[in-house]
Parts: structure tokens; sequence; C-alpha cells
């Protein structure tokens, strides 16, 4: 089976709702193991690795209960004293599995355990940790060659003491034995030989030990002091809160980057124990990226807001010992860079679900220049964008995934960029995702549609709020066509102030209205409007004179009516003239001229700042007297409409207003 990924027809403008982090929740499901008592996991990451882990509990003899509609795994248990004393393991190629079920289970006195896997694992390295527990007393019968799976074990319980522990292949081993060692019969130190990969891991161990009520610490280098733990409280409640996955999170930062625009990850600012979340600000630092938080969520948008994408990047050498499993994203996505790159520290990855060093290297051959491989790096050297799209005149790359999730994951997300006519890359064994994120194609393409989908925007507000810097930033970075309303009421008042008419003289309006046509020049991302084939200047339509009277004017109902159809006429023209959506600000958008707009957003600030933006504008109109005008009128009052999203914009940076509006915008 093979799965074809679909190119973004433009800009990324989607949100993405993350996955529950497998490494959280596998960590959580084995210390609520251990608590006793009852936890619900909220948020928890529904997959093949955490189906296993769950299987794996049971058979220890923990009550588990997935309730993947919900989003919650419920785990009751009475503790290490509770556990089987005999069970038959599959531990299939989950790593978190393999090594915290088998420290798990060495604590239990006269335990005797099976443990098999897929083929995939049996090549995986366990002697780190088996060679630990040994020196603690369990022993092993192996099927096949010594320190792998399939084996054996017969388990004694932990005794304590100076633990000492290779983790040198894989910091699992390490976080296996610092989780099990509270249950030792005396106070434990996990002692490191050497030192291990993926620190941060450890972090997020110790991190969520701590959460759960346990005590340990890294006193020194390499020497964990571990507390005795107190007895399972088999009556203790608790709920866990699991964090959004910031590996899953990679494949999305990336998609900006690729094809410019903006993501914005859900949730991902509470990624606190994951280090593979500096993962967004090493694409940020190569200049690839900006971000900004709003809420708990992150905003990622393309370094540039128009093409090339991406852009030249501020380094050539990037280390990804700390965030390895982030490498597959950078280094797939490297075919597209406009320069060479080499990615370090990935030596250590050979061992995981396949030999990443090499399978990277060898799919990226079918679409660069040149790989080159060492042990513990690669070198990617790009075609220039012609010369693969030469390349592929002979049809789509079939990109082999090794039964690695995220050799499937990764080399999507290049496959997003449309490089030749259509569709070119195909990924082989697409299932194999369901290890760490059973839905992700199905996000990658709802991300594609709602790139792509025709969005129209509502901003209103009161004058000096930020509408008109605003909406432009963010049609810019979006690719949508802006349409300043406030524009369209000053051209009318100019001309009929040039006409001698009063704002009082409704007949005189009238019959100007009558005589006029209004048409649209579209000026780069902005549509402006004419009047009778005519673009007034700037410089006419914002002055004292005109100030002063378009709010009168646009207090007119004749006035307003005769604009209504032609604003919401705009949608099309942004269509016909090859905009992805519309932005049109003003003071009744939401509210009168697209009640049933994609988003509505109404600005907001306080009197003080409004009137203080205005006077370095060099406008020194009363904005006390412009609300009034714009509140009290009968046709189409200045009000925050029913149900569209307030900003007070006050305290906060044109930045941060329009982060917060492209937030709104992309989720809608």
């Amino acid at each position: 089976m093979k799965r074809v990924i679909d190119t973004f027809r433009g800009k990324c403008r989607a949100s993405v709702a993350l996955p529950g982090s497998k490494s959280v929740t596998n960590r959580a499901m084995v210390l609520a193991a251990l608590a006793g008592g009852s936890t619900r996991l909220e948020g928890a990451l529904f997959s093949r690795d955490t189906k296993i882990m769950a299987d794996c509990l049971q058979k220890l003899g923990c009550a588990v209960v997935l309730c993947e509609a919900e989003g919650y795994v419920e785990i009751r248990s009475g503790g290490v004293e509770k556990f089987a004393r005999s069970a038959d393991f599959f531990v299939g190629n989950a790593g978190t599995a393999a090594r915290f079920v088998t420290a798990l289970s060495a604590l239990v006195p006269g335990g005797e355990y099976s443990f098999d896997c897929d083929a995939a694992m049996r090549l995986r390295p366990m002697s780190g940790l088996l060679n630990a527990l040994k020196l603690q007393g369990a022993k092993f019968d192996f099927f096949g060659e010594d320190g792998f799976f399939p084996f054996s074990m017969r388990s004694c319980g932990l005794r304590g003491g100076d633990i000492e522990v290779d983790a040198s292949a894989s910091s699992q081993i390490l976080s296996a034995l610092l989780m099990a060692a509270p249950f030792a019969e005396s106070p434990a130190r996990v002692v490191l030989g050497g030192e291990t990969v993926s620190r941060p891991f450890v972090g997020m161990t110790l991190g969520q030990m701590g959460q759960f009520g346990f005590s340990a610490r890294e006193a020194r280098s390499g020497v964990f002091e571990v507390g005795k733990a107190q007895c399972a409280d088999s009556g203790a409640a608790r709920v866990y809160e699991i964090e959004p996955d910031a590996t899953a999170a990679s494949y999305f930062a990336m998609l900006p980057a690729l094809t410019g625009g903006a993501v914005l990850l859900e949730r991902f600012g509470r990624c606190v124990l994951q280090g593979d979340a500096k993962f967004v600000k090493l694409l940020e630092c190569a200049g690839l990226v900006k971000t900004c938080k709003v809420g708990d969520s992150l905003l990622v948008e393309s370094a540039r807001a128009e093409p090339p994408f991406p852009p030249e990047l501020t380094s050539s050498e990037y280390d990804f010992n700390d965030i390895s499993d982030t490498f597959l994203t950078f280094a797939a996505s490297s075919a597209l860079f406009p320069s060479s790159v080499e990615i370090r520290g990935i030596g250590h990855t050979r061992a995981q679900e396949t030999d990443r060093v090499a399978a990277v290297a060898a799919q990226l051959a079918k679409i660069v220049a040149r790989v080159d491989e060492k042990s513990d790096s690669i070198g990617v050297f790009p075609m220039e964008r012609r010369a693969l799209r030469d390349a592929l005149s002979g049809g789509r790359v079939e990109i082999s995934t090794y039964d690695d999730h995220r050799m499937a994951m990764a080399f999507s997300i290049p496959g997003c960029v449309p490089v030749s006519e259509g569709a070119w890359i195909e990924i082989e064994n697409p299932g194999c995702v369901s290890k760490t994120w059973p839905g992700f194609f199905e996000v990658l393409d709802r991300a594609r549609a709602d790139s792509e989908k025709f969005r129209v925007v509502a901003v209103d507000g009161g004058a000096a709020v930020g509408k008109s810097t605003v909406s432009r930033v963010c049609s810019q970075k979006l690719g949508y066509m802006h349409v300043d309303t406030g524009a369209h009421y000053r051209t009318l008042s100019f001309g009929l102030l040039e006409s001698g008419i009063s704002p009082d003289d409704i007949s005189a309006i009238e019959g100007m209205l009558s005589r006029i046509q209004i048409g649209t020049l579209v000026d780069g991302q902005s549509a402006k409007m004419t009047v009778n084939g005519v673009l007034a200047r700037d410089d006419q339509i914002r002055n004292k004179r005109v100030n002063e009277a378009v709010a009168k004017f646009a207090a007119v109902p004749q006035v307003r009516n005769f604009l209504k159809n032609y604003q919401r006429s705009m949608p099309s023209v942004a269509a016909e003239n090859g905009f992805s959506g519309l932005i049109m600000e003003g003071r009744d958008i939401g509210s009168v001229i697209f009640p049933d707009a994609n988003a509505r957003i109404f600005l907001d600030a306080d009197e003080a700042t409004r009137q203080a933006r205005r006077a370095k504008e060099g406008i020194s109109d009363s904005i006390s007297k412009r609300d009034a005008l714009d509140k009290s009128r009968k046709s189409a009052p200045l009000v925050c409409a029913e149900g569209a999203e307030r900003i007070d914009t006050t305290n906060m940076d044109k930045d941060e207003v329009a982060a917060k509006t492209l937030s709104i915008i992309l989720k809608s």
C-alpha cells in the first residue's frame, strides 16, 4: 500500500490539534502503575505504542481502561506488591514498553516473565538495561542473541544501592531504571557509566517522577539519587494531563518554512517536559520561521512573507543529539533548502526503529544531488529547484519507510511543496504511522484543505485600535486581499466635499450618489475603490478636512446603503484576482456586511491609548466624539457583533495583535 502526498496550492494557512505525547503518555502509565490507586490520564495518545503499554500493564495486573472517544486512559493499580508474578509480554517495536516494562517486572520477587517483540525490536539495544538488572539479581535466558529480545526473566526485586548502567545506546534504559529505583529494597543511586544520548528525555522522566510524588535528582553528573517510595496508596485518585507531542509538532512547524504562510500549533505552549519542543527554536535560529505565543498555542510563520521559500539559512551545521527524533523532519525537508546542510549528533539513531541515518540518506539520495553519510552525521546537497523538477519528469518518487513511523511523516512534508506538475512523493507502507500518530495523514489532509479554503475575515473597531495595520500585515502573511472600507468612506467624503456638499444636505448627497460609478483597482495586496474611474490620492482623503467630515457622512444611511452591495462584492473580486481569501476592515463588517464571515474580529483599546496613537499620526480629532458618532448612528452603528472575537490592543504591540488575529483566522 502507498500514500500519495498531495501538494499545497499555496501558502500554509492551518491550525493543527496535536496528539498527546507518546513519551509522556507511556511514562505516565508506568508511574501510575507504580504509584497505585486510580489515575486518569487526560489528553493521552492512542497509538500502537501506547496500546502495547496498556496491554503489558494489564498483564502485570493493572486495570486499564482506554477511552479513545473522550481522550483519556484510566489506570487502577495496587502497586508493585499486587503485580502479577508471571506474564507473557509482547512489546512490538515500542522502545518505551520494551525497556520500562522489563524494569517494572524486575521489581517483583520470584517473578517469571517472557518477552517477545516485532522483528525490528530484536535488533534494538537492551544489554545496558539487562546487565544492570543482572547485577541486581535478575536472571535471563535468551532465545536468540544474548542481550536482545526475545528472552525470559526470573526476577527477585531490586536490591538497591549503586545501580550501574550503560545507557549510551538509549536514554530509555536510564529512564527505566530511574522509575523502578524508588521500589528497591534499600535506597538506590543510579550511576551512569559514561554518557547517554537524548538527555532531555532523562529530564522528562525526572520531572514526571516528581509529579507522581517520587523523589529523584541528578546529584552530580551521571549520578542520580533516588528516594525510597512509600507504600502504594490504593485509595488515591488523581488526574494527570498529558502534554501535546512536541515531536509530532515538528512536521507541521516545518510546513510554513517550505510553503510560506503560517500554522497554529494548538496547546504547544504546554510542552514543558519534552526536549523536542526546542526544534521550533532551531528552525527560528536557522532563519526559517518566526514564532509567537498565543495563549497556550504557538503561531509559527514563514520567516518570509513572499517567495522564495524557504529563505537562506543562517548556518550550514546543526546538532540534533538532544532532539534526535526531529532530525528526520529537518533532513527530509533539507532536500528543498537553498543550500547544503550538515546534520550531526545522530549516530545513536542507527539503533532505533531502523537505522535512521542510513534510511534517511538512502531516501534523500532519490531527490538531492548528493548525500554524505558518516557514522554520526549526514551532509545534504540539494538540487536547484529546476534540476529537481527535471529529475522528476519520470514520475513520482517512492519513499521507503522501513516500517518507521518517523520516516513516513518526515518525508510527507516536502511532498506538500509543489515542485513539479502534481504530486511527486508517495509514501510506502503509510500505516506505520499508527505507532505514534494514527491520524497523521488525515490531519495533513485537513491542513491542506484548510489552507486552500477561501476565507472571508471581518475586522471591526473604532478609530486607532490598529485595524489597518493588523489587517494589512495578516493579508500579506496569508496571501489574502485587503480591503479598507474606511478608505471607501473617505473617498466618498472627499468627492462630496469637492462638490460643495455638506453632510447635512441629504438631498444633494442622494443626487451625487445617483450620478457616480464606483469600481475597484487592485494594488498589490489591497483593493482600492475608484470613483468614475479615478483613484483618489491618499493625501486627498487623509487630511484634516476629510477627517472632520467622514464620520458625519458615514452616519448617513444613503451613503452606507450605497456602499453596502459594493463591499459585499469584494469576495468575488478577490477570487477573480487569484487571492485565497479576503480581509475587510471597518466598523460594520462583522455586523452588517459579512455577518456570516469565517472569522469576525473586533479590536478595541482604551481611550487614552487610542488618543495617543492618533496624535502620533498627526491627527487631533477627539476619539470620544468619533466614538459617539459611530455608536449612535441609526444605520449600522459601531458594535462588537455577537459571536465576534474581541481583542483589547491597549497593552499589545502590533506583532502580538497580528499573531492573535492570525490565530483566530487559522482556527476559523
